[in-house]
């Protein structure tokens, strides 16, 4: 786990790079178009002056003798092809800076271009162990615990039997409410502490081991404005965004980099993590009744049933595609969406 939140982060640290190296060659390249269009320009003033000095060449001026007002249209004429030749002079200069920026500039562009590429190299290298740690990892995992299978055959179940994405979320929250109930026997139906109640049996096949927090370990409704973003990216819609219809957004959207680095946010269990409905969905379990739901990934990197740490790889975003993918975020409490700023809204203040 330690070396799987290590390479995570470096993975991370890569992207933001290969984002600002991207930011950057988009800036060179709208100089490098600007640039352009101003030699075009400069291009055709030049080739104005040059035509002028060649229409006086072919008409030079009266001789002086012929005419006193001679005189007058000679002095005329070569303040004139002295005006054009030094115009011509200061045309040519510019015109020689700027082919000699733009040369700079393509220099430049290709730079930032091969170092991106280095990136991504780097970067693919990454994945590939994190991929290699977590096989790893899923072995020993399965070792240490025996219900892997259970697990993962009811999470598929209920995968089957879900209608909907909330239907699956809201399964999931039943069974851990039905682990709770099973393992506080003074909680009453509705949630609260009371007056004793029958130990509710949970459903058959349903495991009642709780979500392990490792000590010392604060709890997640006492993590407000210390969990940090799944992944770097921009916030392009907030919790109770309208949506088409009447409908309000249920949680956040992140516009992603291709192929970004997804990690756990908080310490919990993975109840589901794989395809539903045609897109890879990721259900954290994180205690104290609270869960997170991310959607729009393009692969998942962990199994149902396992443990996870805070800066665990999840999963990547999608690498192909003609937009950048977007990540959906969703925090739940007692089968309820909730707002998500209140945990993560100082890593937007942070990240401007």
């Amino acid at each position: 786990q330690t070396d799987l939140i290590r390479e995570a982060a470096n993975i991370r640290g890569l992207n933001r790079q290969k984002q600002e190296l991207q930011t950057e060659m988009e800036r060179l390249q709208k100089q490098r178009i600007n640039l352009k269009s101003k030699i075009y320009k400069d291009r055709l003033a030049l080739s104005d002056t040059l035509a002028a000095m060649m229409r006086l060449e072919k008409n030079p001026p009266p001789a002086l003798l012929v005419h006193p007002d001679n005189a007058i249209e000679a002095a005329r004429s070569a303040r004139l092809l002295d005006w054009l030749s030094e115009s011509l002079q200061a045309r040519a200069k510019t015109l020689n800076d700027e082919l000699v920026k733009l040369a700079e500039l393509k220099r430049n562009i290709s730079n930032k271009q091969d170092s991106i590429n280095k990136l991504l190299n780097i970067s693919n290298k990454k994945i590939s162990n994190i991929k290699s740690l977590i096989k790893k990892k899923n072995v020993l995992s399965y070792k240490l615990d025996k219900d892997r299978k259970a697990k993962i055959a009811e999470a598929a179940r209920l995968a089957q039997q879900a209608e909907n994405l909330s239907d699956l979320i809201a399964k999931f929250e039943a069974r851990a409410r039905a682990k709770q109930r099973d393992e506080t026997p003074n909680l009453r139906p509705d949630g609260s502490h009371g007056i004793p109640t029958p130990r509710l049996k949970p459903a058959p096949g349903v495991s009642t081991m709780p979500v392990f927090i490792p000590p010392g370990t604060r709890r997640f409704a006492d993590a407000r404005g210390q969990i940090p973003l799944p992944v770097t990216g921009r916030l392009i819609r907030k919790f109770g965004a309208p949506l088409a219809g009447d409908a309000r957004a249920k949680g956040l959207s992140l516009r992603t980099a291709k192929g970004a680095s997804v990690i756990a946010p908080f310490n919990g269990r993975v109840e589901f993590a794989g395809l539903f409905n045609g897109d890879h969905v990721i259900i954290l379990n994180v205690g104290g009744g609270y869960f997170i739901v991310l959607t729009g990934l393009g692969e998942t990197l962990v199994k149902t049933g396992t443990h996870i740490r805070p800066g665990e790889p999840l999963g990547l975003m999608p690498k192909f595609g003609h937009t950048a993918p977007e990540l959906f975020m969703e925090f739940r409490k007692n089968r309820a969406s909730i707002n998500p700023m209140p945990w993560v809204g100082w890593a937007f203040r942070r990240a401007g």
